[in-house]
Parts: C-alpha cells; sequence; structure tokens
C-alpha cells in the first residue's frame, strides 16, 4: 500500500536564511553595478570632450591656429590671442553649429540644481546648458600638455565642487591642448579637489607653469580659466 507524502513547504526559518541571502548578494552587488554605471558616465564625458578638442583645432586651423578666443562675427581684420569670453560658454557658441552641431555635447547629468534639463537644440547654448570648463587664449602651438577643456563644475580654476559628477570617484576628466584626453586623479573626494600631475609634484594642473616646468600645467593665467 502506497502511502501518499504531504509536500512540505519551507520553515520560517529557511525563508529568513534565503532572504538574508539575498540581500546579502544585493548589497555586494550594488556598489559594482555603481561603479559600472559611472566609469560608463565618465567614458560618454571623455568622448564628449574629445569632440569638443575636436571642434577647437578645427576652429584654429581656420583662424591662424587660435582656438576660440574671439567671435569670427564680431571680429574684423581675423583673429588673436585675446580674450572676448568671460565664460565658458561664450567660448563654445562660436563653435555651433558650424564646428559642433548638437548642443548635448556641452551638457553633462549632475546633481547641480541649475543644470537637471537637458540643452533644447536651438543652435544657442545657454550657461544651464554647459557643463564643461574652457582656458582661453591658447593656441595650437601652445604647451601641448597646457589644459583645453574640462569638466565644469568648479568653484575656481581646477577647484572642483560640490556638483562634480565625479568627485566622489575622484575623478576628472581633462583635454590638453596637444588633443589628448585623460581621465585624471583628484586630490580627494572633497569639495575642493584638485587635480594632480601624474608625477604627483604638482597639486593643481590649472595653475600657471612657471620656468624649469616648476607651478602647474597652464600656458597662460590661471583667470584664463573660463567656468560656464
Amino acid at each position: 500500500m502506497k502511502v501518499k507524502r504531504k509536500n512540505q513547504g519551507f520553515t520560517l526559518i529557511e525563508l529568513l536564511v534565503v532572504i538574508t541571502i539575498i540581500a546579502l548578494l544585493a548589497s555586494m552587488a550594488m556598489p559594482a553595478f555603481k561603479g559600472i554605471q559611472t566609469s560608463a558616465k565618465i567614458t560618454k564625458d571623455v568622448n564628449n570632450v574629445k569632440q569638443i578638442l575636436l571642434a577647437c583645432r578645427t576652429f584654429a586651423s581656420d583662424w591662424d591656429g587660435v582656438f576660440p578666443s574671439f567671435d569670427p562675427d564680431a571680429t574684423s581684420g581675423g583673429g588673436g590671442g585675446t580674450s572676448q569670453f568671460s565664460t565658458s560658454t561664450e567660448a563654445f557658441n562660436v563653435l555651433i553649429p558650424d564646428y559642433i552641431d548638437t548642443e548635448l555635447i556641452f551638457w553633462t547629468p549632475s546633481q547641480n540644481p541649475d543644470k537637471l534639463r537637458a540643452p533644447i537644440e536651438n543652435d544657442n547654448l545657454e550657461q544651464h546648458e554647459n557643463s564643461f570648463a574652457y582656458v582661453t587664449g591658447l593656441t595650437d602651438t601652445s604647451f601641448s600638455r597646457s589644459p583645453l577643456v574640462a569638466d565644469g563644475e568648479m568653484s575656481g580654476p581646477g577647484e572642483y565642487g560640490e556638483f562634480h559628477p565625479w568627485l566622489a570617484a575622484k575623478t576628472a576628466v581633462v583635454g590638453y591642448v596637444g588633443g589628448h584626453v585623460n581621465r585624471e586623479k583628484l586630490t580627494s573626494a572633497e569639495e575642493g579637489a584638485t587635480v594632480r600631475s601624474k608625477d604627483g609634484q604638482i597639486q593643481n594642473i590649472f595653475q600657471k607653469r612657471g620656468e624649469g616646468g616648476s607651478g602647474g600645467l597652464l600656458a597662460v593665467d590661471p583667470g584664463n580659466v573660463l567656468l560656464p
């Protein structure tokens, strides 16, 4: 005679153990997932800086090697090295639409309450649509390691503020006169962090380069670092 066995479910203790294991695995996976997301966003940021650099170099090839430091439509007789801009937004606007056909390149999502919305494509970049800093007064023959374009959530030249999207990751993206773009390491994950040189000898590369390589890496004065 066969005896039917009743199906036994999980006990309360077994369920609690399973739930605990799942919660533990989820807590371990979440930081890795966030890290992958951040890395992907930084990669996009790098690509955007590369496109801005390319546009700047193309502009320079049309204007005697001078990177955007003047408005061609408001200047007669060609360019020059003197800045006519007070913000990076003004400088980038000379690239639109002839050298860059989309304003989205200049925007990076962040916690800045003034920059939550993506740009409106109207060929007029506005301050709240721009996330990048720009160094004016440079040419294509300036010191190749001098910064030209960088993440713009700064409180001062090279001093990254609380809304910098990669502050927690201690990372900044910087494009240089020579055309290369690097993920740079910040000195800390706190407001006021700066980009240190690879050899650790320079604490803020956005300071003017002195004789014998002292100071920072800028080929111009820090006052030429324009924020959005």
